[in-house]
């Protein structure tokens, strides 16, 4: 039987990896290097691999380290392939199970209900859904920056390293990523020796990117901000193209983590530094740099800061970046960037277009970048009521990034976050938010245990979605049917108590957004309107007017009076008049200006002016107006058979011209285009 030494010195010899060995040879071959593999690494000590991790091939020594830390004993139910039907199915349920904090009990699955949520559940929760592992060999001590340096060049087999830099969090610590930051950026270079700052800036822009791909944004800020410093008062580089390269790639992940992350102090900086070096790069003459992900890391800050016009500007711009030699990857992640800004702007017909013409693509994705393009889709099914496919989305996600990623991790967090707000909008009709709620507190608890700061954005914009949940489950409580005055009080109490809580989470929202942003932007405009509606709900009506207007004036500066955003507020204002101060002409003025603006904007389809609608029916109620109060009765009837056809269009509307070929830029810009040429 051949040796494993030799299978690794073929392997290191022959100028092809070690795949395209087996597959191109005998059936045999595979099978025999792993089970040499296997051999070598069951007779593993400690001091046999501290040796091999030092001149085995990264290829191998990652392979080795897999089969070392027996990850989830091999077992393929943590394995996702969106190409294969069951395995989605599959992962699905493994997502359900997540999002229900299901434990087994007894032989039964049962989910955990908001009142059993103690620590102790999330704790135990969170044991059994960290991935699985065997430290034998106390792999995670030699886990260092040379290792690491060593292993990220293997590429196709990201996702295990991804696992495996996981696995020595879990035993290391939360401030494993950050201790292996700082040991990067405390290392000494010669300001003088070019070579060496070459080197030092190629491992910075990996290790960067790799952090922020992981899901630790701040280590990852933190590290190519030091690389920026290097490339732009260090490195004397002679080529000034290959300088703007490094510039712009090293801009372009710190901009994307720290607008992602909801760093706006920081992500304001880099935002300059980027425009700049754009500018730079915009005006070489017949250059041939692509900076289609620098736009769509502009797009994506001014997404966060919900300034979705400038985000889809900057998206369509990086759309008509591309070039048809661009990687399938890159086009793939500019597209479902596009998608996610066109459907938050209710442009539902492009968003399914561009949808279908993805759907065209059948090589293999690396999942998680499939995931990636699966949350970006599943905004686009909540605004188009797809609520069974945004919700199998998020599902998929959750079950994904815990895999990849581990349960402890930002972009676990960011999905039961995410997830719980799309539950909250599709449940809205059904009043039941238990499922919402496991998963925002699930995504609270794992913020705070991973050591976000308490005023951080991402989890104060958590603890803002936690309130509008408590809010709607407080008003469910007291519009159950019951009798029994001792019952009464308690169910008053408890309203009174969740009302409360959610009031302490929007006025800290408000707080913190107010300190990150400022008094006129969008996101303190958001707290406003929020607080508008909780004080509605707690009988406070001259609070609530007061958060309305203050809401509307905000929006109104920014936007101008005729956007989708502002007409959102007025219709908040105007169920106050209706419903409590009894306003009837005041609410008339502003439904109808609303309903014009939704009308406008996005036409008779848009579920905005349902509500719109149902408060006109009761003004004019109360106004005795017969005439209007028909004809807005009508509307409702009318309206939602309007949505009916036209989400059926939406839905199966098959555009010959933008389907024939995989990622044809030309069908992408005739989609944005709304051109109906023969392309």
């Amino acid at each position: 039987m051949f040796d494993v030494y030799f299978v690794f010195i073929v392997y290191t010899v022959h100028p092809f990896p070690i795949k395209t060995i087996m597959s191109n040879s005998s059936p045999n071959v595979e099978s025999l290097y792993n089970k040499s593999l296997n051999q070598f690494c069951d007779s593993m000590n400690e001091d046999i691999l501290k040796n091999v991790l030092k001149w085995l091939p990264p290829s191998i020594s990652l392979q080795m380290i897999w089969k070392i830390l027996r990850v989830n004993d091999g077992c393929e139910k943590f394995i996702y392939n969106h190409k294969l039907k069951d395995s989605e199915l599959s992962s699905i349920n493994r997502g359900r199970e997540i999002a229900q904090m299901s434990l087994q009990n007894s032989g039964y699955v049962a989910p955990v209900s908001y009142r059993q949520m103690s620590s102790e559940t999330h704790e135990g929760f969170a044991t059994i859904q960290q991935t699985k592992f065997v430290d034998c060999f106390n792999f995670s001590n030699y886990f260092n920056l040379t290792l690491f340096s060593k292993l990220v060049d293997v590429t196709n087999y990201r996702s295990q390293l991804f696992t495996i830099f996981q696995i020595c969090v879990q035993i290391n610590g939360f401030k494993f990523p950050q201790h292996l930051a700082d040991e990067w950026i405390k290392i000494e270079i010669e300001d003088d020796n070019d070579n060496i700052n070459v080197h030092h800036i190629e491992q910075g822009l990996k290790l960067g990117f790799f952090l922020g791909d992981a899901g630790w944004f701040s280590e990852c800020a933190l590290v190519l901000s030091h690389t920026y410093k290097i490339i732009t008062t260090k490195w004397m580089c002679p080529d000034r193209n290959l300088e703007l390269v490094k510039i712009i790639q090293c801009l372009t992940k710190w901009l994307l983590v720290v607008s992602n992350y909801h760093n706006f102090d920081e992500s304001k900086i880099v935002l300059q530094h980027m425009l700049q070096t754009i500018d730079i790069i915009e005006k070489i003459e017949g250059r041939t740099l692509c900076i289609a992900y620098a736009y769509v890391a502009v797009s994506q800050y001014y997404y966060v800061l919900m300034e979705f016009n400038e985000a889809w500007s900057w998206a369509v711009k990086a759309v008509y970046e591309l070039r048809d030699k661009s990687a399938d990857i890159l086009k793939l992640l500019v597209i479902s960037h596009a998608i996610r800004v066109c459907s938050v702007l209710n442009k539902l017909s492009t968003a399914k277009k561009l949808i279908n013409q993805l759907h065209t693509y059948e090589k293999e994705i690396d999942q998680n970048i499939h995931v990636d393009l699966l949350l970006n889709e599943a905004c686009y099914s909540l605004k188009a009521d797809l609520a069974k496919d945004s919700i199998n989305s998020y599902y998929i996600a959750l079950d994904s990034r815990r895999n990849l990623f581990g349960y402890y991790n930002l972009h676990t967090a960011i999905v039961f976050v995410d997830y719980a707000y799309a539950r909250y909008v599709c449940d809205y009709s059904t009043t039941d938010f238990n499922e919402a709620m496991r998963s925002i507190l699930q995504g609270i608890f794992i913020m705070e245990k991973i050591g976000l700061p308490n005023d951080n954005m991402l989890l104060v914009n958590a603890g803002r979605i936690k309130a509008l949940i408590l809010e709607e489950k407080a008003l469910d409580i007291m519009d159950r049917d019951l009798q029994a005055d001792g019952i009464k009080r308690l169910l008053e109490r408890m309203k009174k108590n969740m009302l409360n809580e959610a009031e302490a989470l929007h006025l800290k929202a408000l707080k913190v957004s107010l300190q990150a942003v400022g008094v006129k932007a969008l996101l303190t405009a958001k707290s406003y309107c929020n607080l508008g509606r909780l004080y509605q709900s707690q009988e406070k009506y001259t609070q609530s007017e007061q958060m309305h207007l203050k809401a509307i004036e905000i929006k109104e500066s920014i936007l101008g009076k005729d956007n989708p955003e502002v007409a959102l507020s007025l219709g908040h204002l105007a169920s106050l008049y209706t419903y409590q101060l009894k306003k009837y002409q005041d609410a008339e003025e502003l439904y109808l200006r609303s309903k014009t603006i939704y009308e406008t904007t996005y036409g008779r389809q848009y579920t905005g002016l349902l509500y719109d609608f149902q408060g006109l029916v009761e003004v004019y109620r109360e106004l005795n107006n017969t005439e209007k109060y028909n004809q807005y009765n009508e509307n409702i009837l009318r309206f939602h058979e309007t949505r009916e056809a036209w989400l059926h269009q939406v839905h199966t509307a098959i555009d010959e011209n933008c389907t024939k070929d995989d990622l044809s830029l030309e069908k992408f810009k005739c989609i944005l285009n709304e051109c109906a040429c023969d392309k």
